[in-house]
């Protein structure tokens, strides 16, 4: 349990600090006799799920399971019950943390399938691909401890700041680099659980005095636009991750909160996940590039041929260091097309500035992140094609210079005009998954063997 120790004597140094979610508050010494108490009635438990209302009481699950050195299963009600139980059952964890009607409590499941990873994980984090179908990726103890401790070592911020957490803790990216940093830095945390809307997010920045906020490029600049010259003003640190950002956006963002240092970061939930940051004296002259690796990664761009690439050259990004997973929870396959002699193969194409900043061009794969949603074409495809009138279709992503990265549909059948796709779309998508872009289209191109020319 050397990540729970690792946690709690940081969290001792500001003991009268405080978590909190809309009325409801605890201090970090409140926070430590609950995980530990807690922690007893996870006893004989190997993995627990978590799957709670409040990200508050998600955050009470997850330090408990450290406590107990129980491996944590995050998930998220916003994505869905079907995306839940496609993880529950790829995982079998031994029971589900919840705080369902108000009471927090522990949901024990019957023949469970977990078995135990060569290395233990404190977390197992589910990212899924393009497929949809549930990875977990398995990040020790270690993993937790160097990512934490490498990005407190540069996000300035400590026990006078405010952090505001807007998005669920099964993201890697919230879950290492906000909260558990917040923890390590001394630094007041409070959770909004709410659906996204600038406005109310805005209206709680100043409310609370919120000095500290990370986000989507899409979400920043959706809040930029809705930012009046008086919001907002008490911002100091704003990190920007989960999509690529384009100059024009990042400049956006900058002029919107100009009293703000802004980090540009970049990682993926197999690196626990922080790969690299722009300083923020560096953002108005480099907002589309991620900067310099974190202080334990080495990072290479390599050429389909296997060769390194020069500068200002394209590949394919590798990571390594003891931030990187251990592997994928019964996925040995998976595990070996990804890591390589100590390498991880992020599958994102990158190039190295003439200053040697890390810049990301796009995904290797065809996965949609919008908003900081992990969105899967397939799952959308497979949806509308339960209509009859559905023929053809596929779905992509692509980047809008004002409203950032957005989802493409292009479809056949039969269709007097796009109103009758949209009306299909809003009854059988999910609203983050509903398409801004609609083409009704005669023929859907394909190549030789008869598969959809996505790119």
């Amino acid at each position: 349990m050397k990540l729970w120790n690792y946690l709690k004597n940081k969290m001792q140094k500001n003991l009268q600090q405080k978590v909190c979610e809309g009325d409801a508050s605890m201090t970090f010494e409140e926070m430590i006799v609950f995980a530990e108490e807690f922690s007893k009635e996870l006893k004989g438990f190997r993995c627990c799920a978590i799957l709670c209302q409040s990200e508050m009481a998600a955050s009470m699950a997850l330090l408990s399971c450290f406590a107990a050195g129980v491996a944590a299963l995050p998930l998220s009600q916003r994505y869905g019950e079907l995306h839940c139980n496609k993880i529950l059952d790829a995982i079998g964890p031994d029971a589900v943390i919840t705080d369902q009607d108000g009471d927090f409590r522990i949901v024990y499941i019957k023949d469970s399938t977990y078995v135990e990873p060569d290395v233990h994980p404190a977390l197992i984090m589910c990212t899924s691909g393009t497929t949809g179908v549930p990875k977990g990726a398995i990040l020790s103890e270690t993993n937790v401890i160097t990512n934490v401790s490498d990005i407190a070592e540069y996000f300035n911020i400590d026990s006078s700041d405010a952090l505001l957490i807007s998005r669920p803790l099964y993201h890697c990216a919230v879950l290492t680099g906000e909260f558990l940093t917040a923890l390590v830095k001394g630094t007041k945390i409070r959770f909004y659980s709410g659906t996204f809307n600038p406005a109310v997010v805005l209206k709680m920045l100043k409310d609370y005095d919120i000095t500290a906020f990370c986000g989507t490029p899409t979400l920043l600049s959706m809040m930029a636009r809705f930012k009046r010259k008086s919001d907002a003003d008490v911002l100091k640190h704003i990190c920007i991750s989960g999509e690529c950002m384009s100059m024009e956006t990042g400049l956006s963002i900058a002029e919107a909160f100009p009293d703000a240092e802004i980090y540009h970061i970049y990682g993926l939930t197999e690196a626990c996940p922080r790969v690299a940051y722009l300083p923020p004296n560096k953002f108005k002259k480099n907002a589309d590039c991620v900067g310099i690796p974190l202080r334990s990664v080495s990072l290479k761009i390599v050429s389909a041929d296997g060769s390194l690439v020069g500068k200002n050259e394209i590949g394919v990004l590798w990571v390594r260091g003891d931030n990187v997973m251990a592997g994928y929870y019964k996925n040995p396959q998976k595990t070996n097309e990804v890591l390589k002699d100590g390498w991880l193969c992020t599958g994102d194409l990158a190039l190295f500035t003439d200053e040697g900043f890390l810049k990301i061009k796009g995904r290797n794969d065809d996965l949609i992140i919008k908003a900081g949603m992990n969105i899967y074409p397939q799952e959308i495809e497979s949806a509308l094609k339960l209509d009859y009138r559905v023929k053809d279709v596929f779905v992509r992503g692509y980047t809008d210079d004002k409203l950032g990265v957005q989802i493409e549909l292009n479809i056949t059948g039969d269709f007097s005009d796009v109103s009758e796709v949209k009306d299909l779309c809003r009854i059988n998508l999910s609203a983050y998954q509903v398409p801004t872009r609609i083409n009704l289209l005669d023929e859907i191109p394909k190549n030789g063997s008869g598969k959809i020319i996505r790119r």
